[in-house]
């Protein structure tokens, strides 16, 4: 609306200094002094305000141009700002399947450890039955002590043993390379390591004793040795 206004005004305001271009002109000179060719050229304003028409024209169409230049400007920006919040809202939506993600791996490894667990307790518990052909529970320090009077008894290859630390080292390095934080490997670890016992362990570390790989595996996960005599042996191991 504003524009047509400006328009308009434009040309009224030329159309106005042509009309009194008719009374003044003559004021000017003395009518009856000028030759006929003389007042004939006065009507040469004709064209003067065809040309102040057309410029008229120019300043209407400047006039639009910059509107709508204003009005793309402003839409531009409210694109920008549409485009901005989008933004803001994938990444939000992407950080929510991240954390979605990350939980649903968490729960599924806490499951399978915790089956694994599960296994890992049950088959001690017959490894112990079997080693005394009785159906009781035989105690792994009595393992351990008549590994000191005999010789070697307890090795990772001892058949009756690979079965049960295949499945404990099964156990950690399914910890190790799941998909998880390193926080949540840390309370994985912790979760198997409260499920083994003092005594359980320092089975698995004289079994394991000249294996530096599967050494270094339960180090690195936390599960030191608590016996004084198995500490000095593996006291030579690199430090974690």
């Amino acid at each position: 609306m504003k524009r047509h206004v400006v328009f308009g005004s434009v040309v009224a305001a030329i159309i106005l200094l042509w009309g009194a271009s008719w009374y003044f002109v003559p004021k000017l000179y003395d009518a009856q002094s000028l030759e006929a060719g003389t007042f004939g050229d006065m009507f040469g304003a004709v064209n003067a305000l065809f040309s102040g028409l057309a410029f008229a024209g120019l300043i209407y169409t400047i006039t639009v141009q910059r509107q709508e230049l204003t009005l793309q400007r402003e839409a531009i920006k409210m694109q920008t700002e549409e485009l901005k919040l989008q933004r803001e809202e994938t990444a939000r939506s992407a950080d929510q399947l991240e954390g979605q993600k990350k939980l649903l791996n968490l729960q599924t490894a806490l499951s399978v450890v915790n089956d694994l667990i599960q296994v890992k307790n049950k088959r001690l518990e017959d490894l112990l039955k079997f080693i005394k052909k009785e159906y009781f529970v035989f105690k792994i320090r009595d393992l351990l002590v008549e590994n000191e009077n005999e010789d070697n008894i307890i090795t990772e290859d001892a058949l009756f043993l690979q079965s049960y630390l295949n499945l404990f080292f099964f156990v950690l390095n399914f910890i190790q390379t799941y998909d998880l934080e390193n926080e949540q490997k840390d309370m994985l670890s912790n979760l198997v390591s409260m499920n083994t016992t003092d005594d359980e362990l320092e089975l698995i570390y004289v079994a394991v004793g000249q294996n530096q790989h599967r050494l270094m595996m339960l180090k690195v996960q936390g599960f030191y040795p608590r016996h004084k005599k198995i500490i000095e042996n593996n006291a030579k191991l690199p430090s974690v």
